[in-house]
């Protein structure tokens, strides 16, 4: 009897991803057994380092008890794990001399392609270098020089990295979605797209060279991707979500949208139809097990 394989496609959303790591945690008491793991942004970052074989535990201490200000100076730094602050150490010792192809969980991380404004899945190479490239956030963050490519922080394009879930050969997945991929309002197209145009010229290494990317990317059409089988929607605060002061919030209602969301994942590796076909929660929808709803 052939076994389904479980993936995680973990989406972008800075200090939000602490949800991340309660989905994670529940899983893992469950006995529920993660096969494949797509990460983009704050995603890639807990998820490659759980399946470098980092515990839960481990990140879950972190979120805990690492000190405010070290978050926030990691962000100063410019969210360069090999950088001299205690946060990034911490990063570096976790995730130095693992190579994705030799992890123990399959694992993909995506980024973006400054020079063709796509998506970019790495599934090979120093880990350390493709989580500092998918959380590369432009103006924040210098542009990664990465296997021929400049790239940036991966979340534009999708909510959660499920096409690449999917190349992975999962047969089950589960997306996190922490927010939606912004686009720019109608009546600041214009204005942006002259700006975009008149910052051009400036050299892709350079951290400005976010700004004309960032704004064509928020410009362009997002394409539908696969959807999802599970999708989980933490309740998130609704103003103070993305504040380093509330990771331990969000990693708790990461923890409460993964309990609700459990039984129908079972159901699904179980290989039948989850006895919830979906249900949404004002004022952000929760948990979507019908794909046509996602």
């Amino acid at each position: 009897m052939r076994t389904l394989k479980l993936g995680l496609a973990l989406g972008a959303g800075g200090t939000k991803g602490a949800a991340h790591v309660g989905v994670l945690k529940v899983l893992e008491e469950a006995g529920v057994a993660v096969d494949v793991i797509a990460g983009t942004s704050i995603g890639s970052l807990y998820g490659g380092a759980y399946a470098a074989g980092h515990t839960v535990e481990e990140m879950d201490d972190g979120i805990r008890t690492q000190p405010r200000a070290d978050v926030i100076n990691f962000f100063r730094h410019r969210l360069k794990i090999r950088d001299n602050n205690r946060l990034a150490r911490r990063f570096y010792e976790a995730l130095a001399g693992h190579h994705i192809e030799n992890l123990p969980i399959k694992f993909a991380a995506t980024a973006s392609d400054m020079v063709e404004k796509c998506s970019v899945t790495i599934t090979r190479g120093p880990l350390i270098d493709a989580i500092e490239a998918s959380i590369a956030i432009p103006v924040i963050a210098r542009p990664v020089a990465h296997q021929g490519r400049y790239l940036l922080d991966g979340g534009f394009w999708d909510s959660a990295p499920v096409d690449a879930a999917n190349e992975l050969g999962a047969d089950i997945i589960v997306a996190v979605e922490l927010g939606d991929p912004y686009q720019m309002p109608l009546n600041l197209r214009a204005p942006a797209a002259w700006l975009a145009e008149r910052l051009q010229g400036v050299p892709l290494r350079r951290t400005m060279a976010g700004v004309p990317f960032t704004i064509n990317a928020v410009l362009s059409e997002l394409l539908p991707g696969r959807q999802a089988d599970v999708v989980i929607r933490p309740q998130l605060p609704r103003f103070s979500g993305g504040s380093p002061f509330h990771m331990v919030k969000c990693l708790d209602a990461g923890i409460e949208a993964a309990q609700e969301a459990l039984p129908a994942i079972r159901a699904l590796l179980a290989g039948e139809a989850p006895a919830l076909v979906a249900e949404e929660f004002e004022p952000a929808p929760r948990l979507v097990t019908d794909p046509g709803l996602a």
